[in-house]
């Protein structure tokens, strides 16, 4: 009885990690809403093929997340991103929505975002070594939603190879 019992709760104790395991790798904040949110074209597909977590253990202490899509069908409009709320939080006047600009990036968004802008931590992880390149190319895209200097949300879309990076950062 006492190694069944044993048995049983060292089954579930692995089937709950097991399940932890499989949600953190298969989480992803943006959802197909979201993308008809930020993109023209309502007939989207994309799918998460790396993320990161910067919560503090980078040379910075950075405390963020960034993701990385690849997008089929997305069309940047100056007009977008139209939102009324962001990752179940309502926009209102307080928030700065910034709408698609090109890039290099203006300085006033540049001081909103230097917390990931200026890392050198993403040269050290494979997906996104190419970001802080990126974000130069004038052919490629970003906009932003801020809330304030604990909740703010930085996208850049990659017109050449279709990725989009979302840097996210969620107050506590």
């Amino acid at each position: 009885m006492k190694k069944f019992l044993l048995g049983s709760v060292l089954f579930l104790l692995v089937m709950g990690c097991s399940y932890l395991i499989y949600r953190e790798y298969s989480f992803s904040p943006l959802k197909k809403g979201d993308f008809q949110k930020i993109f023209v074209e309502q007939n989207i597909s994309f799918n998460n093929s790396c993320s990161k977590d910067f919560l503090g253990i980078s040379s910075g202490s950075e405390l963020f997340e960034i993701y990385l899509y690849n997008v089929k069908g997305g069309i940047i409009s100056k007009e977008f991103p139209k939102i009324t709320e962001w990752e179940h939080k309502e926009i209102t006047d307080k928030v700065v929505v910034g709408k698609w600009k090109n890039c290099p990036i203006d300085s006033q968004t540049m001081v909103l975002y230097k917390f990931a802008l200026k890392a050198n931590d993403f040269d050290k992880v494979k997906c996104f070594n190419s970001f802080n390149k990126e974000v130069l190319n004038p052919t490629n895209y970003y906009c932003f939603v801020h809330f304030n200097d604990l909740e703010q949300y930085f996208l850049l879309y990659c017109t050449d190879c279709q990725e989009l990076y979302y840097i996210r950062r969620k107050g506590f």
